[in-house]
């Protein structure tokens, strides 16, 4: 009844372990029906892992090859970050056509099979181009959405959406929606302009300021001034506010990932403009759709004095554009 989908719970699997799985349908098997996965290391203990995360992928893009070269890298587990699909509606049925043709692409039904894989949306796979919280028949989107990934969880009881939060070893995630809620690109940009949606960016803000993990990552499909068409440079009053909570509550540690631009960048906000530590935005976009058909890696060393995170960006050539190292002394409010 929704597109022949099961859900299956597997309990008592033990961490750091590998788990080899096949499908049997009506007595017959297939190799692509096969895969394997690690599973996370203890919650909350420090680790050494790296993770990878991508956005704005098109099933009709000729070359995919850019996902052999992440499985390359062998992340730990890989965020998707929006423009899974370019679906471009609301309609149910049509969005999942959509990705289920793209999960017929063989280089990307690899990774689902051999990696964990989280998800958030973006314009194209929440509804039309730039849409946002006006959007008719979004509830449509949100049911496709929830079909179609095993996030942990999809908004709060009363707070539809599809933000959530996770941990890896002693890192934090908290993976945001901002088209739900989202005010139109157009409306005034005053204090009545959201981003999150009040009840999502207090959600957001309790968890960043009750988390003790030495890095709490910011996960969403819009950029903080990338796109300024389509993204928080237009919403002032929620960017600031973001800022201004980070800072005044002294949560360190914040890091933000984002997509949507098809183009992979490292942008580094100033203490000027954040009135703290500088904020940095990884950007990873056009894993397919773009010249490049880049991604990003995260490699978190949380097991020393100071804990680490290695940015590295990489083409789709197999060229590394970007390989820094941070500190988590660096992201500290003064």
């Amino acid at each position: 009844e929704a597109n022949h989908a099961a859900k299956l719970t597997i309990s008592n699997l033990e961490p750091l372990t590998t788990y080899r799985f096949r499908l049997t349908l009506n007595e017959q098997t297939h190799r692509k029906w096969a895969g394997a996965f690690r599973t996370a290391p203890p919650s909350g203990e420090p680790a050494q892992f790296t993770m990878a995360f991508s956005s704005c992928m098109h099933v009709d893009d000729a070359n995919q090859a850019s996902w052999f070269l992440m499985l390359a890298q062998q992340p730990a587990f890989h965020l998707l970050l929006g423009d899974n699909v370019y679906s471009d509606t609301t309609d149910h049925g049509i969005i999942w056509q959509h990705h289920l043709r793209y999960r017929q692409v063989p280089e990307f039904a690899a990774v689902l099979r051999q990696v964990p894989t989280y998800a958030t949306w973006d314009d194209h796979d929440f509804g039309p181009d730039n849409s946002d919280g006006t959007a008719p028949g979004k509830n449509h989107s949100l049911r496709a959405f929830t079909e179609l990934f095993a996030n942990p969880a999809a908004g709060l009881a009363k707070v539809p959406g599809v933000f959530y939060r996770f941990s890896w070893a002693n890192v934090d995630f908290f993976v945001i929606d901002t088209r739900y809620h989202r005010s139109p690109n157009n409306a005034p940009n005053d204090d009545k302009k959201r981003m999150l949606g009040d009840a999502q960016f207090q959600w957001l803000v309790d968890g960043l300021q009750a988390s003790t993990a030495p890095f709490k990552v910011i996960a969403a499909g819009s950029t903080l001034r990338a796109n300024k068409s389509d993204c928080w440079y237009n919403y002032e009053f929620s960017r600031k506010r973001l800022y201004r909570n980070i800072m005044e509550k002294r949560i360190n540690g914040v890091i933000y990932l984002s997509g949507d631009i098809h183009s992979c960048k490292l942008q580094v906000h100033p203490s000027s403009e954040t009135g703290g530590y500088p904020l940095h935005e990884v950007i990873s976009s056009g894993i397919t759709r773009s010249e490049n058909r880049g991604f990003a890696t995260l490699a978190f060393d949380t097991t020393l004095a100071d804990p680490t995170i290695r940015i590295r960006i990489l083409h789709g050539d197999a060229t590394v554009q970007i390989d820094r190292t941070l500190k988590a002394s660096q992201l500290r409010v003064p």
